[in-house]
């Protein structure tokens, strides 16, 4: 006979059903996505995945002094973001795409946040900014400029990121800007035998087109497709995204650019701030636009992403210089020049 909702159940039948019932409820706690803790100070879920763009640093050349530290707890203290060298006035520009949040003092200090077309929010201390708030601005466009008053002992701009549709839950900048794996190896962890190929070290970089160092136009250059908010000349961005989508097929992500091509005013302000270790204003080989700082893992001697640009990398037309290799008279991993 048919029961009404009120019939108590036999004995055996109510030990079945709750049976039933705990191991759909088990089936379903193994189906669903593991949900984030309210409170916590870092959201892994919302941090930076292996196939998300890189951002374009918010100043080139960009030098972490102070790492992500965060707290164990919201209402400790901790380092909610990431500290990098810059200078008083120093242009700063928009890691991605997106629009202005706010613009103005934060406990007496100069203060500009963005909302990005990818869901989060950056702060950016000391800043100022003269845009509007909801105006947008595309990657790589500048937005405002460093101010004084930074914590550091030295200079910086500090940088904070948080979903959007969270309560400041803090994550990681870093990753965001290929700084993930930006610790160089030692010389007595360099790899027991070069990589063989092709892979000519000459330099690439130089004058061309009658355009003097640093002052290329616009017009000359092409944005990269692989990394929005860079530019390069035609051909060598061209060569770069084809070596971009060849090495995303390897490593799932597109390469991590950190620095690309430099004008004039920008290689003064990186003088101001480096002080010996910049070239001279006007001879940057950036300046010809035809070379890149990486990050992701190619900026470390011995890794992967390293071995593999070695390998691979002229074969697009793109070599690590001598001078900049492990044993070279400057060691950067992270530099690269198209060989014309």
């Amino acid at each position: 006979m048919a029961l009404s909702s009120s019939t108590p159940l036999p004995h055996r039948t109510r030990a079945a059903a709750l049976c039933s019932t705990v191991a759909l409820l088990a089936l379903l706690a193994a189906l669903l996505p593991v949900l984030p803790l309210p409170g916590l100070a870092v959201t892994a879920a919302a941090a930076p995945s292996a196939t998300s763009a890189t951002w374009v640093t918010p100043v080139p050349a960009m030098e972490i002094v102070t790492a992500f530290d965060p707290p164990k707890e919201t209402w400790l203290a901790g380092h909610r973001g990431i500290d990098v060298r810059a200078v008083p006035d120093e242009p700063m520009r928009a890691p991605t795409a997106g629009t202005v949040r706010f613009r103005g003092s934060v406990a007496g200090t100069d203060t500009v946040s963005i909302t990005t077309d990818t869901g989060h929010i950056v702060s950016f201390q000391p800043a100022r900014s003269d845009a509007a708030v909801g105006d947008r601005f595309a990657a790589g466009e500048a937005i405002g400029t460093v101010s004084t008053g930074a914590h550091c002992q030295e200079s910086c701009l500090h940088v904070g990121v948080w979903p959007k549709d969270s309560d400041r839950a803090y994550i990681d900048p870093a990753p965001f800007f290929g700084q993930d794996a930006s610790v160089l190896l030692p010389l007595s962890r360099k790899p027991a035998e070069e990589p063989k190929g092709t892979d000519d070290t000459s330099s690439g970089a130089g004058a061309w087109g009658g355009h003097k160092n640093g002052r290329i136009p616009a017009s000359a250059l092409c944005p990269l497709k692989t990394a929005p908010g860079h530019m390069l000349r035609c051909d060598a961005q061209a060569a770069f995204d084809r070596l971009s989508y060849a090495y995303s097929a390897r490593f799932g992500r597109p390469i991590s650019i950190t620095d690309s091509y430099r004008d004039y005013d920008t290689q003064v302000i990186l003088k101001r701030r480096k002080g010996r270790l910049a070239a001279t204003p006007g001879t940057s080989n950036h300046g010809w636009a035809l070379a890149t700082d990486l990050g992701g893992g190619i900026n470390s001697f011995g890794s992967a992403e390293h071995q593999w640009m070695r390998a691979n990398a002229p074969k697009f037309g793109w070599v690590h210089p001598s001078w900049a290799r492990q044993g070279g008279s400057l060691p950067e991993a992270w530099h690269w020049e198209f060989r014309k």
